[in-house]
């Protein structure tokens, strides 16, 4: 599991005003500016999972793309639809350093296909070989109750759950798929990444 530093806000306090939670499995509760909302600056999301679940919105999916990988990625399509018909994309974000800023860990989508509105989520690394929990997002914000389908990189498996706080009904472990099912479509409120 990673190991970051003690945050400040507890999880309480958070709860208290309606704030999405997300943290490294292994710290405590972090609070956000909100892991689901669109703060000012476009539709194009990043959610940076290790930072404290710093959101940054932009206008176009190259910009996303630049800031979840740290720069790294430059020159991804302007659109998310266009980013999946780059195959080469996909094997570009999974070939980043094992560790570093600017890990893409998943994207998720509120359609079938990986198609529609989306997130996307980065870490300080990828997930290794073991069934630790690697990096998790309590509460899923405004994106709450919309994901169908889902990309995971940097050799994770994600397992979304149905409340906020890793309860309720869960999908299980579960590599990239392009329908989430009818029993979790538009469900998930937290995700774990191992």
């Amino acid at each position: 599991m990673r190991s970051l530093s003690a945050y400040a806000t507890t999880f309480t306090a958070a709860a208290a005003i309606g704030i999405a939670i997300v943290s490294p499995a292994s710290a405590s509760p972090a609070p956000s500016s909100g892991a689901g909302r669109a703060p000012a600056g476009g539709d194009d999301c990043v959610v940076h999972v290790a930072d404290n679940a710093r959101v940054n919105c932009f206008d176009t999916f190259t910009k996303a793309i630049a800031d979840a990988t740290g720069g790294r990625i430059v020159d991804a399509p302007r659109d998310g639809r266009s980013a999946l018909a780059d195959s080469g994309l996909g094997r570009r974000l999974d070939a980043l350093p094992e560790a570093g800023p600017g890990i893409v860990i998943g994207i998720e989508y509120d359609n079938a296909e990986y198609d529609g509105q989306y997130r996307i989520y980065s870490s300080g690394s990828g997930c290794d070989n073991d069934d630790d929990v690697e990096w998790k997002v309590d509460s899923l914000g405004s994106f709450n109750d919309m994901i169908t389908s889902f990309r995971n990189y940097a050799d994770c498996q994600a397992n979304h759950f149905e409340h906020i706080d890793f309860g309720g009904a869960s999908t299980g472990w579960l590599d990239s798929t392009s329908n989430i099912g009818e029993a979790m479509n538009d469900q998930s409120s937290s995700i774990q990444w191992r």
